[in-house]
């Protein structure tokens, strides 16, 4: 493994220091720091330093840009400042005052974004066996089949015991116990007592009954209150019990309230966004159009952690997802945008970065070296990644193509898209893309040449 000390020094240094630095995590290509001042960072300093692809503030974060090799330098960081569990700091500690919205955001990419590769390893998983099946080579009812698609539906499935491990770290609550909860509700002998739409009665009391199988709303609220109620507890159980009482507390008031309170709570919540992005999705030209459009800046501004559940939920219900399909066209631009900048642009570093950025985009689907890279650093190329991922969007719209897995765009994963619902229109939609983007690119690099000579 390469060292990356002076790269860790120096990026450290330009967030304003280890004292400054409440928590860091990372993505695919990102190191995420929480910082109690976020002044203290000095973008411009960060910017400039070799190995940093650039830098973004989101969802109450500061990112730095570093690349697919971001696990090595992530590992490497926490094992040189010593920062342990996520970097946690005492609750007294100055914190930086951020909006609801950005919380929101926050929580949602805490919570989602370690299951996100797996969701995606699991697209592929049952894209290639759904493939196989229409083929003949496999058939539906057999174990091998029904193994390879239970990677990525037993995920979406079981979301509520996996989402509440994650959620009561972000909302400092004991983990474990925060996992039974989720397994309480989901276990059979609850679960098949909870039919949608019809009444349950606990104690006496009749309430609307929800079941949670593929559900987040519900449990991210029960977690939110019992780690709340947990801290509260601690307060004033003594220490010497604390190991067996507080837990048992949780459980016993947690599990029957999630069941009657926060599951139809929640329903009601997720019922009303998911109607209203099922209602822009019945507007399939225009839903085609945004989506195509302006997806990958969605996601620049993290603001894709409020939408990709709702996708998630919908192809779970639906078994299939338009979104999804549309909004990945705003990748293949960006490819068809750095493919030009690689091919034309005078600038050797330029083509350089591009063509790098091109490779990881091409193979893993992974945008944001070209985003940070290439598209942000000259504004035409926003447009241009905007005119060619709506071209996209649309064709999507127009003959309704829809996902059946969650998965990248790129080699990597484009054995899930096999199965797309009107496959051959996904791939002329993403033919199209690239070359809009490829094209429009070109032109725009020719033109600039001609007003500079």
């Amino acid at each position: 493994m390469k060292n990356y000390d002076e790269l860790i020094d120096k990026i450290i240094d330009g967030v304003g220091g280890k004292d400054n630095i409440e928590s860091v995590i990372h993505c695919t290509t990102r190191l995420r720091f929480t910082l109690k001042a976020k002044d203290k960072a000095d973008v411009k300093k960060i910017e400039a330093i070799p190995g940093v692809l650039g830098t973004q503030s989101g969802a109450g974060t500061f990112h730095v840009l570093i690349g697919p090799h971001v696990i090595d330098v992530y590992s490497q960081l926490i094992q040189r400042t010593g920062i342990q569990g996520g970097g946690e700091v005492a609750d007294d500690e100055p914190k930086e005052k951020i909006g609801l919205f950005d919380r929101f955001t926050r929580m949602m990419s805490a919570v989602y974004a370690p299951y996100i590769p797996i969701l995606a390893t699991g697209g592929i998983a049952s894209g290639i066996a759904g493939l196989l099946v229409n083929w003949g080579v496999l058939n539906a009812d057999s174990l091998t089949y029904q193994s390879f698609y239970s990677i990525f539906y037993s995920l979406i499935y079981f979301f509520p015991i996996l989402l509440a491990y994650t959620a009561a770290k972000h909302f400092k609550g004991n983990q474990y116990v925060a996992a039974v909860l989720g397994a309480a509700i989901m276990y059979p002998g609850v679960s098949n007592m909870l039919v949608n739409g019809e009444s349950a009665n606990m104690f006496g009391i009749n309430f609307p009954a929800y079941n949670f199988a593929s559900s987040f709303v519900p449990i991210l609220l029960a977690v939110f209150c019992m780690s709340h109620f947990e801290r509260w507890l601690k307060k004033y159980v003594p220490q010497a019990i604390q190991f067996t009482i507080v837990p048992a507390a949780c459980l016993f008031i947690f599990v029957p309230l999630t069941i009657m309170v926060f599951g139809p709570i929640g329903s009601f919540v997720a019922n009303g966004i998911s109607d209203a992005y099922v209602a822009l999705m019945d507007v399939r030209i225009l839903s085609g159009l945004l989506l195509g459009a302006f997806f990958s800046l969605i996601i620049l501004l993290g603001m894709h952690w409020a939408l990709t559940p709702i996708m998630l939920d919908l192809l779970a219900k639906q078994g299939f997802e338009y979104g999804l399909a549309a909004g990945g066209m705003s990748n293949y631009a960006i490819l068809g945008v750095c493919l030009a900048v690689m091919v034309f642009a005078r600038n050797r570093e330029m083509k350089q970065t591009a063509g790098s950025a091109s490779f990881t985009l091409a193979l893993c689907g992974i945008s944001e070296p070209s985003l940070y890279g290439v598209i942000l650093k000259e504004k035409k190329y926003i447009g241009v990644m905007c005119v060619a991922g709506a071209l996209g969007g649309l064709i999507c719209a127009l003959f309704d193509v829809a996902a059946v897995n969650f998965a990248y765009a790129g080699v990597l994963s484009f054995g899930a898209w096999l199965s797309t619902v009107n496959f051959p229109f996904y791939v002329v939609a993403l033919v199209a893309s690239i070359s809009a983007g490829f094209i429009l690119t070109a032109l725009v690099i020719k033109v600039d040449e001609r007003k500079k000579a």
